[in-house]
């Protein structure tokens, strides 16, 4: 798995997926970059095309003053899609954090992880010893014992 080839599509970053874990720390920059904000920007933007053309659809349909509607028309669907811009930007700079969040817990986790591994192999290793010294100590008991059984006749 560490050996996987990862290559983001949207820039120029490419390498092994264990270098990639170093890239993961910096991913909140990565994607606030203008590569990835305009790759997001040109998949929304067809979306709010379709929604604009719904609200010019409803607004022709309308007895108003043409020159005036459409006027007012525009600057509510401009103002509507700034909005809606802007909520996008609050929602990737979100998302971008909780993702960092999540890393960052990662990371913490992996360090967790590799001292209790540690912690394990050590106290194996004591483990093993101190089974050693039982074996050692029962076997100078044993041969104890029979001069201990002398000494009392």
């Amino acid at each position: 798995m560490k050996s996987l080839s990862i290559t983001c599509s949207l820039c120029l970053w490419n390498g092994l997926f264990k270098d990639y874990e170093v890239c993961l720390a910096q991913l909140q920059e990565h994607y606030l970059s203008d590569t990835h904000k305009k790759a997001i920007l040109y998949a929304i933007r067809p979306l709010l095309s379709r929604g604009a053309n719904d609200q010019h659809a409803r607004v022709s349909g309308m007895d108003v003053n043409i020159e005036q509607g459409a006027s007012n028309s525009i600057t509510r669907t401009n103002e509507n899609i700034y909005t809606q811009m802007q909520e996008i930007h609050e929602t990737i700079g979100i998302l971008a954090s909780g993702i960092q969040t999540l890393n960052d817990d990662t990371q913490r986790l992996s360090s967790e992880s590799i001292r209790s591994q540690s912690s394990i192999a050590s106290l194996t290793q004591e483990f093993s010893s101190l089974k050693l010294s039982i074996q050692e100590l029962s076997s100078f008991l044993d041969a104890v014992k029979p001069n201990q059984e002398i000494l009392q006749q």
